[in-house]
């Protein structure tokens, strides 16, 4: 015992400053910096060794060496504890560069592992377990808040990874349904002038539910456009992380500034998760600048944009105008919606509602401007504050008669932010109703103008939809196998009562019965079988019915295949295909 004593005595003695110093190097706590210092060659930690021992005998000097234990085996089992349970995440994370030597290692015994050492600390003593936890928690809630940047690879990364790769396996077997539409933006910023601007506009209407992507495109190719690339994208990241935004940077290299566009429409993204919106100032360089007609270039660029499935928001917004909404108090900001009941409106009062969900917008307004005839003014004013209160959108609505650009000038000069549809007329750009691009812009303040390429239902229910539509179908499919269920069982007992009927008209004729007896036993077997023929007709018309239904709906058959809308049980008849149902054979004549 003395040994034993004496050598864990030691180790410690000797192992304790080692680590302390090691910590201290680590420059972690500032507090034990001077304890990082080491003598000799050996670099022996003589500061650590000198406050070991003053814990040490401190601690001796308690008296209660009881109390000592049972605290230390708390810390001892926290370091085992948190050694399984780093191992339990490093495999969870699944990380290529986790490779364990030892051949019977198993997630679920690190895991195991960490939980025996977790009870063992409460059946030791729940006190000293609890404080030596909440000590813990202390210190790893202060090193969140002072330790810096990362100092050590560990397995967050891999966590994360892992993490957003079992979520997007597990979306692409999920339908989409429109309540949970998000905008994931691809924001054109080769501009550097109004980029500022553009990634601003971009944070405040994806109202932290989104993903958007800053976009820079870099025209070349070789070595050195793959260097310029890096830079680029080096540069925009840092611009980014600067101005506090959360998103993400990208920065693309191509001979030819067009196909580069194309191609990033179609392939950006993973999964389910695609490009859905391309945000752009009107200045910037989604266009081909080579020789006249620039704005059909312009339009024909947008177009093919919207051919592939994105919707296009373009940001007017100059210096002046961008001030001048910067300064407005945030109780003061107005954002006007002009509304034409289509697709294109329903996305720009989406993407209104988003920006109130920011904290410079949360106390802003929404006005929703509906232009229309005088005869069909208060028609239009109903059915506008209708859809506003099915959308659930707080939104003041307000209709406008004979409307024009000057109307739209004279009413939404004094609003912070203006969404405003967009259309396109022989790929030239003009606004909804029908004047040139360009004419008015300089009047009004900040300008998104908007054209939506995807069908926004603001109003979807959640029992509405694809996921709607596809439980509409295995309820339509599992009623007509239950109907073709019911008739195969029906008709099973007829075959069955017309089988005995047979069998006593056979008896009657095999005991030489009266020949009234047997005229009335051949009726009732005959009046049975035709009864049980009918029947097992229309159980294969049902049957074949089902299947064909549960066919068209790529739903599980009786037979007990498998498909995409759910699992079935087998029907102890089997399809009609293979065993259809028949009645007992007839009497012959003779």
């Amino acid at each position: 015992v003395i040994a034993a004593t004496l050598s864990s005595g030691m180790s410690s003695f000797l192992g304790a400053p080692r680590i302390l110093q090691s910590i201290a190097r680590d420059r972690i706590f500032p507090l034990l910096l001077p304890f990082a210092q080491g003598a000799g060659e050996a670099e022996n930690p003589r500061p650590a060794i000198l406050v070991s021992g003053a814990i040490a005998v401190g601690t001796i000097f308690l008296g209660n060496l009881n109390f000592v234990a049972a605290v230390v085996s708390m810390f001892f089992l926290i370091s085992y504890g948190l050694l399984n349970y780093a191992t339990y995440s490093e495999a969870k994370s699944a990380s290529p560069s986790f490779r364990p030597r030892f051949r019977y290692f198993h997630a679920r015994w690190s895991l195991l592992g960490a939980l025996g050492c977790l009870g063992a600390m409460l059946a030791i003593d729940a006190l000293a377990g609890a404080i030596a936890i909440a000590l813990l928690f202390s210190i790893h809630q202060y090193l969140k808040r002072t330790a810096g940047p990362d100092r050590w690879a560990d397995s967050k990364h891999s966590y994360h990874f892992q993490s957003i790769r079992e979520n997007l396996l597990a979306m692409s077997e999920e339908p989409e349904h429109p309540r949970g539409w998000r905008p994931c933006m691809l924001v054109f910023c080769d501009d550097p002038v109004g980029r500022e601007r553009l990634l601003r506009f971009a944070s405040w209407v994806e109202g932290d539910s989104g993903l958007t992507t800053a976009v820079q495109i870099v025209e070349g190719e070789g070595t050195q456009n793959v260097r310029l690339r890096n830079k680029s994208e080096s540069e925009l990241k840092e611009f980014i992380a600067e101005h506090g935004f959360k998103m993400f940077a990208r920065t693309i290299v191509s001979p030819d500034f067009r196909v580069a566009v194309d191609s990033l429409l179609q392939s950006f993204g993973v999964g389910k998760i695609r490009a859905n919106m391309v945000l752009l100032s009107k200045v910037d360089q989604l266009r081909v600048v080579e020789g006249n007609g620039e704005q059909v270039r312009y339009g024909r660029e947008l177009q093919e944009a919207i051919g592939l499935g994105c919707n296009v928001v373009i940001l007017d917004a100059q210096e002046e105008e961008w001030a001048a909404l910067c300064q407005a108090p945030p109780e003061n900001r107005r954002i006007d919606v002009w509304w034409w009941s289509d697709r294109t409106s329903r996305l720009m009062l989406l993407l209104a509602y988003l920006m109130t969900r920011s904290e410079e917008w949360s106390e802003a307004v929404i006005r929703v401007l509906a232009p229309s005839s005088a005869q069909g003014e208060t028609k239009t004013l109903e059915s506008l504050k209708h859809t506003l209160d099915e959308v659930r959108i707080p939104a003041t609505p307000e209709v406008v008669v004979d409307a024009d650009m000057e109307k739209v000038v004279q009413l939404s000069r004094d609003a912070s932010v203006i969404f405003f549809p967009l259309r396109f007329r022989e790929h030239q750009l003009l606004k909804a109703v029908d004047r040139d691009v360009d004419s008015s812009l300089e009047r009004l303040p900040v300008v998104a103008l908007v054209v939506a390429r995807e069908e926004m239902d603001l109003s979807a229910d959640p029992e509405e939809g694809e996921v709607a539509e596809k439980a509409a179908a295995m309820d339509e499919v599992e009623d007509s196998q239950k109907k073709a269920e019911a008739a195969e069982k029906e008709a099973k007992e007829l075959a069955d009562d017309a089988a005995q009927k047979l069998q006593a008209l056979q008896d009657i004729r095999a005991s030489e019965a009266e020949q009234d007896q047997a005229v009335a036993a051949r009726k009732a077997y005959e009046e049975a079988e035709a009864l049980a023929r009918s029947a097992a007709k229309a159980a294969n018309e049902l049957r074949s019915q089902a299947e064909a239904l549960a066919q068209a709906h790529e739903r599980p058959s009786a037979s007990g295949e498998t498909n995409t809308l759910g699992d079935t049980k087998p029907s102890p008849l089997g399809p009609s295909q293979s065993n259809p149902i028949e009645p007992i054979h007839p009497l012959k004549k003779n």
